[in-house]
């Protein structure tokens, strides 16, 4: 019920509180020639928080539309040790490439856009966030499709048009030919009280025609393959499991 148009789906700083214990267990391993490249370290951290989900879910499924984002939250004062590379743990390169999020434009009819239409696909909700230490995501997309007609994330569509909600699967841009591939999943996931309930799921371009109304987001999830070897003596354990890799903001179905 807060006048609030916007909120977080992640942030950093939450993560690493909910995670304290194995932040410390990797300072104390930094001089340690097992460990992974320093710019993976998020790796042996990042969890999904619990809180953040179930808030999200929450709000969308009692009706209300809200815009979500990822948020560093970097300032550079926590972890001065340095690494392998000679960088403080958070300096701002590293952190600052760790995810960001990614707005879905309007330009002018020129192609041109300024700070303007940035503004205008915050505000409407075009918004997706990707966690790029995985690799930088080439190919995403997430929409509603009635007819010829496609509406984008932060729209609503009528259950009655009989919508589809489409995933096109994202590669890794530039990925290595010689790694093995990671594994990548795309899944759809309705609000609720509570959180989300999976609606659908696959490997390959996903669609599904929702049979009741509510917010639907998309995700892509990884298993990170093709950083096995930079992922020193932590690669077992950090392989036997899945990443999410893109947050996508909800498509409304009224």
């Amino acid at each position: 019920d807060l006048p609030l148009d916007v909120f977080e789906m992640y942030n950093l700083h939450a993560n690493l509180l909910l995670n304290v214990g194995k932040a410390v267990q990797l300072l104390f391993r930094l001089n340690d020639p097992g460990l992974m490249h320093p710019d993976l370290i998020l790796l042996g951290i990042i969890t999904e928080d619990p809180r953040y989900l179930t808030r999200w879910g929450s709000v969308l499924a009692s009706g209300q539309k809200r815009v979500t984002t990822m948020a560093t939250d970097c300032h550079r004062n926590t972890f001065a040790q340095l690494m392998q590379d000679g960088e403080r743990v958070d300096s701002y390169r590293r952190m600052m490439l760790w995810f960001s999020n990614h707005l879905l434009l309007r330009p002018e009819a020129d192609g041109s856009w300024d700070d303007r239409h940035l503004k205008e696909a915050l505000r409407a909700g075009r918004l997706y966030g990707a966690f790029e230490l995985l690799g930088y995501p080439q190919g995403f997309d997430y929409h509603a499709e009635v007819g010829s007609h496609t509406f984008e994330m932060g729209e609503e569509v009528q259950l009655a048009d009989q919508p589809v909600l489409r995933v096109t699967r994202p590669s890794v841009r530039h990925l290595d030919p010689t790694r093995e591939p990671p594994k990548i999943t795309q899944r759809i996931l309705r609000a609720i009280d509570g959180g989300f309930e999976e609606v659908a799921s696959g490997e390959d371009a996903l669609t599904f025609t929702p049979t009741q109304p509510g917010a639907y987001r998309a995700e892509v999830r990884m298993v990170p393959f093709h950083l096995r070897e930079d992922l020193g003596s932590d690669a077992t354990t950090l392989l036997a499991r899945d990443f999410v890799w893109i947050y996508a903001n909800a498509i409304y179905v009224r």
